[in-house]
């Protein structure tokens, strides 16, 4: 029978997923104004907030990428709604002119999935350099057989 409570529903891996998202969001924005772009690089606040979740949660490997692309997810979430707001127009007015609605939202929708693909990818590369950067610099030992 699987095991049912949220507290062990919620690892670590999840918590600092969320940390490290939590913490790409404003680190991309400061980046952006810092550059005085227009978000124009997304993946640098991304790839340092799940290289930080992948650094918390490195019990195994397959929680860091999995806390990094958690991250890349939640971090990523900001990026795809500036995308969808600036691809109808916000705040400049209308880039696209939907004079052929179909494929302008079918274009849309794979602009914003796009994204979010993009997010999660750099979130798992994140997430896997944070875990090897906190194996390299706490190394665990190993359990053996007759441990």
């Amino acid at each position: 029978m699987p095991d049912l409570n949220p507290r062990r529903r919620f690892d670590s891996g999840w918590k600092y997923g969320l940390v490290g998202g939590l913490i790409s969001i404003p680190l991309t924005v400061a980046l952006s104004t810092w550059t005085g772009s227009n978000l124009d690089q997304p993946a640098t606040g991304i790839l340092f907030g799940a290289m930080l979740a992948g650094y918390l949660a490195a019990n195994a490997s397959r929680r860091a990428a999995n806390a990094g692309v958690l991250a890349g997810l939640v971090g990523g979430v900001p990026a795809g709604v500036w995308a969808i707001g600036w691809l109808l127009g916000f705040p400049d007015g209308p880039i696209v002119v939907w004079s052929n609605p179909l494929p302008e939202v079918a274009f849309l929708l794979l602009a914003v999935v796009a994204l979010i693909a993009f997010s999660l990818g750099v979130g798992a590369v994140g997430g896997l350099l944070g875990g090897w950067l906190s194996k390299t610099i706490h190394p665990r030992p190993e359990r053996g057989v007759g441990s």
